[in-house]
């Protein structure tokens, strides 16, 4: 089960983390956020800290893609919300994320695309 106040930001640009976390934390001061450079952290993240109810996971990274990641979060942690945030707007990308359940946010990020994967209207 994931813990509600627990948000993932996975890219391997520091910059683009640090952005999402800044939105992020404008509109909910309360996250517990965890940041990740690849998937490989990420899921060292989770099973150390535990599984996040919301993460925002580029697609372009080293080792495992963003897709592939988000495959593996989504087996572990069914009911965790994810949004592929890429540079990356091809259609293809945009139906292989619609295909997996995950919303896409296309970069560069914004606080209103954060406040829309929040709320469900993203």
């Amino acid at each position: 089960m994931a813990d509600q106040d627990r948000f993932l930001i996975v890219d391997d640009a520091r910059l683009a983390r640090k952005m999402v976390r800044m939105y992020l934390l404008a509109i909910r001061t309360d996250f517990d956020v965890l940041e990740a450079a690849d998937g490989d952290e990420a899921l060292r993240l989770i099973e150390e800290r535990g599984a996040p109810a919301f993460a925002t996971i580029d697609f372009n990274m080293p080792g495992m893609n963003g897709i592939e990641l988000a495959e593996v979060i989504q087996q572990r942690t069914p009911d965790a919300k994810l949004a592929l945030l890429t540079a990356n707007v091809q259609t293809s990308m945009r139906q292989r994320a619609a295909e997996l359940g995950l919303t896409f946010l296309a970069k560069p990020v914004s606080r209103e695309k954060i406040a829309a994967f929040l709320d469900g209207s993203a």
